[in-house]
């Protein structure tokens, strides 16, 4: 048997009744946060980088005018327009070379940079490939060729001076126009050539083309109808207002009982005159 005195008995823990059932808060050593905690664990989001069909439509938009990635119908038009129109310029080139393959192999040469354009002449088709005998069907063609050749240089320079002329005098025009409009003259006249004047030279006949020529041509007629309609809406409502105000039938103000009725007679001012009557 264990001797008495050498059992220990520990002591009971002394129990605090007033913080029983109460929340005890944490000490200052749990609240205060760690050098870990404290540090910023943020990481910066990562730029978005455009996917292939952002980069597909950014180049669509930049070579098509008119494309718009909302509009599937329009930009199938216009991209299928596009490829019957190379495919009909390629094979025209294709059907060119055929004929005389001498060609094919001087352009490859100049565009490979292999030989300037008189080297790649000269080294197909010889240097005196233009030196024919007179009579024959190819001194005609040349000196044919030549006379083209000239008529277009003298065409351009003609072209050119009426240009130059008439830039001069209907600047001033455009500068005040696009002063009064808050235009950069450069911005607007480069607006001008890459939205209108380029795709008609190229022949690109968009509907978004279309609608702004459409637009150009019948503005001053919408903006006519639009007054002459709003117009007839202000007469019909104040005559509509009147017959509220008189009660039922047409208003005294117009129509007087037993009135004789007076001779229609036509007024210079149209609709707008009639309407102002009103």
């Amino acid at each position: 048997m264990e001797k008495e005195e050498d059992k220990k008995v520990q002591p009971e823990e002394e129990v605090n009744t007033e913080t029983m059932g109460k929340e005890i808060p944490p000490t200052e050593s749990e609240n205060s946060p760690t050098e870990e905690t404290s540090l910023s664990t943020e990481v910066p989001a990562e730029e978005k980088k455009p996917s292939k069909r952002d980069k597909l439509r950014e180049m669509l938009s930049a070579r098509f005018e008119g494309y718009n990635p909302e509009d599937e119908e329009s930009n199938a038009e216009i991209i299928a327009g596009y490829i019957k129109n190379n495919d009909e310029q390629s094979a025209k080139l294709a059907e060119a070379l055929a004929k005389d393959p001498r060609l094919a192999q001087a352009l490859s040469d100049i565009a490979s940079g292999k030989r300037g354009s008189a080297g790649a002449l000269a080294r197909y088709f010889g240097k005196d490939f233009l030196s024919t005998e007179e009579g024959t069907p190819e001194a005609e063609e040349i000196a044919k060729a030549e006379e083209e050749r000239k008529k277009d240089l003298d065409d351009y320079s003609a072209s050119k001076k009426v240009y130059d002329e008439n830039i001069d005098k209907t600047m001033p025009h455009v500068i005040d126009f696009c002063k009064e409009h808050g235009y950069e003259p450069n911005d607007f006249l480069g607006r001008v050539w890459d939205e209108i004047i380029s795709p008609i030279f190229d022949g690109t006949y968009t509907p978004e083309l279309l609608a702004k020529l459409d637009k150009a041509f019948n503005y001053d007629k919408d903006v006519n109808d639009a007054l002459e309609a709003g117009e007839v809406k202000g007469r019909n409502l104040k005559i509509q207002k009147m017959k509220e105000d008189e009660g039922d039938g047409m208003p005294k103000a117009l129509v007087t009982e037993n009135a004789p009725i007076a001779n229609k007679k036509k007024h210079s001012g149209g609709m707008i005159g009639l309407a102002k009557m009103a």
